[in-house]
C-alpha cells in the first residue's frame, strides 16, 4: 500500500504546509528589506479539507476523501497575516555562500529525512552545527525523528571542510568561502600538490597568495591531519580581467572532506 492509500500523519501534513508558506514569507521579506514593491498582501488563507482521520497505534492519521465518500470529517485550517517586523525577526539570515544542506551532507541523509530537518526549522549547516555545539543531538532526534546513528554521521560530515566558492582579488590573490575552513590553527592549502601562503583564515573564509603557476588545478585544504577539503580550481577566461572574474568550481567537484 502506498504512503497516499495508507494516510499521513497530521502533523506531517501541518509540517509540510507551514514550510511552503515559510518559503512564501521569506520571498516577501527579502523584498521588504531590500525596497522591491510589495504589489499584494494575503490577508488570510482559510483551507477545509475533507478527509478520512485513522488512528494507527499513536498516530493520527488523515487520508484525502473521494468524491463517494459522504462520511468524510471535514478539517478547517485558518491561517493569519503577521506584520513586517514579525516577518523579518522570523526570517533565517542566510549566508551568500552558504551550501544546501543536501550539497554538504551528500548521501549522509535522503530527501525525506532533509524534509524532516526542514520541518524542524533547521534549513542551513550553520543551524544544524549550532545545535550539535549545544549538545542537542537528541532534540533533534526527537523532532525529526532520525535515527541517531545515521544523525551523528550527518554531523560528522557537517563538520568536515566544505569549500564552495573560490574568487580572485587581483593578480596574486584568491579568496577561498566554504564552511568549516579553519580549526584551532591556521589550514594548510595546496593547489597542484605545492603548498600556498595563507594570509587570512576564518571559519568562511581564506585568503591566499598562490604563485602564478598555481593559478589553476586541484585546491586542496586541510584543517587537521587527513580532514581534506578538494575541488578543481579552474582558470579564469583570457577574455576577461583576472581581477574581478570568479573562478568557477569544477562541475563534478564535491568539495567535501576526505
Amino acid at each position: 500500500m502506498s504512503d497516499f492509500e495508507d494516510g499521513l500523519p497530521i502533523e506531517e501534513f501541518i509540517q509540510a504546509l507551514t514550510s511552503q508558506l515559510d518559503r512564501a514569507q521569506a520571498t516577501m521579506g527579502l523584498k521588504a528589506r531590500f525596497g522591491l514593491p510589495l504589489t499584494f498582501a494575503v490577508k488570510d488563507i482559510s483551507i477545509d479539507l475533507r478527509a478520512q482521520v485513522e488512528m494507527v497505534k499513536s498516530q493520527i492519521r488523515i487520508r484525502p476523501a473521494g468524491a463517494n465518500e459522504d462520511n468524510a470529517s471535514i478539517l478547517h485550517f485558518a491561517f493569519t497575516t503577521i506584520t513586517r517586523p514579525m516577518i523579518e525577526e522570523n526570517t533565517v539570515q542566510m549566508q551568500a555562500d552558504e551550501p544546501s544542506l543536501k550539497e554538504v551532507l551528500g548521501d549522509e541523509i535522503t530527501d525525506e529525512e532533509q524534509r524532516r530537518l526542514e520541518w524542524a526549522g533547521i534549513r542551513s549547516v550553520s543551524q544544524l552545527k549550532e545545535l550539535q555545539n549545544q549538545k542537542s543531538e537528541h532534540v533533534i532526534e526527537q523532532v525529526a525523528q532520525i535515527p541517531a546513528l545515521r544523525l551523528r554521521a550527518a554531523l560528522e560530515r557537517a563538520s568536515r571542510p566544505h569549500v564552495s566558492r573560490v574568487v580572485s582579488e587581483g593578480a596574486d590573490r584568491l579568496r577561498i568561502r566554504g564552511l568549516n575552513l579553519k580549526q584551532d590553527q591556521d589550514p594548510s592549502v595546496r593547489i597542484g600538490g605545492e603548498p600556498v601562503t595563507v594570509l587570512e583564515a576564518n571559519d568562511r573564509e581564506l585568503l591566499v597568495a598562490p604563485l602564478s603557476h598555481q593559478m589553476s588545478g586541484a585546491l586542496e585544504v586541510e584543517t587537521a591531519p587527513g580532514i581534506i577539503a578538494t575541488t578543481e580550481l579552474n582558470p579564469p577566461s583570457e577574455q576577461l580581467n583576472v581581477s574581478s572574474d570568479p573562478y568557477a568550481l569544477a562541475p563534478d567537484s564535491q568539495g567535501g572532506g576526505a
